[in-house]
């Protein structure tokens, strides 16, 4: 989206108001990769929302990294609709101006909600990569600028303000690195390998219903199939991984 910034939740979960001279005439918040944000768009899985009778509108989007909050305080029937027809857990895409709050002193920065659409994963995937590409140019200006001590203003705040060192850099490194392995391919081992994650998959998808399929359950049916629990755990865990299913309750699996 034109003009809007990429981030991860898990560098946007660390941001701070931005300098004076670096905000403009809007608020905007700084990270602590050197990002200024004022408008944002992101993506991720949509894990809570609450829309109650009042104005507000809350929900909670997760990117691998960490968890985007996202608020509206205004008015917006079609923002509202919008939300209440989109199932838990599914992919979306969210613009909103970044905006910070505070809980028990501590900031907690959040995005205040413009648009909210349901998306399918190779959007989400296309997010994370971009967003990656984007995060890996501002790390290296940023390790850059710790060697020389020059910089643009907007590292340059960010070093300031956060201590930045060399490891903290490499942390956030890391963090894309997280990121990226969502959207790897992964396979398991051995020559069935692709087609016993289908078949775990489809006994998922087949037996979940509306309260998901127990493990020792799952375990039962894969085994009707030839498929060893040993091999069941290793086939749901790289599906946990890929975000084709997900976890309501304790060793309890629904798809995504």
């Amino acid at each position: 989206m034109e003009g809007a910034g990429r981030i991860f939740a898990g560098e946007y979960s660390g941001a701070r108001y931005a300098r004076a001279d670096l905000a403009g005439e809007s608020p905007a918040l700084i990270t602590p990769g050197g990002m200024v944000c004022r408008l944002l768009f992101v993506a991720g899985t949509l894990t809570e929302k609450a829309i109650p009778g009042g104005e507000t509108v809350y929900a909670r989007v997760a990117d691998p990294t960490g968890v985007f909050e996202i608020r509206n305080i205004r008015p917006d029937a079609g923002l509202k609709a919008a939300l209440s027809s989109i199932e838990i857990p599914s992919f979306v895409t969210v613009v909103g101006y970044a905006r910070i709050t505070t809980n028990d002193d501590e900031p907690v920065p959040y995005l205040e909600l413009i648009d909210l659409k349901e998306v399918d994963r190779t959007t989400r995937d296309s997010w994370i990569i971009r967003t990656s590409e984007l995060t890996i140019e501002r790390l290296s200006r940023m390790k850059e600028a710790l060697a020389s001590g020059k910089g643009s203003p907007e590292v340059l705040c960010a070093m300031s303000q956060f201590n930045t060192s060399t490891a903290s850099v490499g942390m956030l490194a890391d963090m894309v690195s997280r990121g990226l392995e969502q959207v790897a391919e992964r396979s398991l081992p051995g020559e069935r390998g692709a087609e016993i994650r289908e078949k775990v998959l489809s006994i998922i998808r087949d037996s979940a219903g509306k309260r998901g399929v127990p493990f020792d359950e799952l375990v039962t049916l894969a085994g009707k199939a030839g498929i060893p629990e040993t091999m069941v755990r290793d086939v749901v865990r790289v599906l946990l991984e890929e975000d084709e299913c997900y976890q309501p309750a304790r060793d309890v699996f629904k798809p995504l």
